[in-house]
């Protein structure tokens, strides 16, 4: 990843996602391991994942976003299966996701994609309803 790609997602995730907390390019770098992402032929930003291993068992997808003029193409859900095969090879079993209550793209994206919605939560910083989604990578 370079600059200028790490520029596009950290405006794209500050501009379509209201993160509590502004990300740099600078962060998108130091992080750049951690992030997976698609460009059109003129190497700008169609969407973009960010896989964590939080456990030996245990991963945690954040930041699923599409563009806009990129959406109900199928994007997501090649960023989501993108985030699995590597989540596979670091031997990651479960994924989980958080998701706001009222987004129904993200929430279709992870229930076509196998995701189970296993609980909810009140987020008080920013007064929001999250859904918490799991999907089981490697079953009994």
């Amino acid at each position: 990843m370079n600059l200028e790609i790490a520029s596009q997602i950290a405006e794209f995730l500050n501009n379509y996602n209201k993160l509590d907390i502004i990300l740099t390019p600078k962060d998108i770098l130091k992080d750049a391991i951690n992030y997976i992402y698609i460009l059109n032929n003129n190497e700008k930003l169609i969407g973009v994942v960010k896989l964590l291993k939080l456990d030996w068992y245990l991963g945690i997808i954040k930041h699923l976003s599409v563009h806009p003029q990129f959406r109900k193409n199928g994007y997501g859900t090649k960023l989501l299966n993108m985030a699995e095969k590597r989540a596979l090879t670091q031997k990651v079993r479960v994924l989980q996701a958080t998701i706001k209550y009222l987004d129904n793209a993200g929430i279709n994206c992870f229930k076509k994609s196998g995701y189970k919605q296993v609980n909810c939560f009140f987020n008080n910083r920013t007064s929001r309803k999250i859904l918490i989604f799991q999907k089981i990578l490697v079953p009994c």
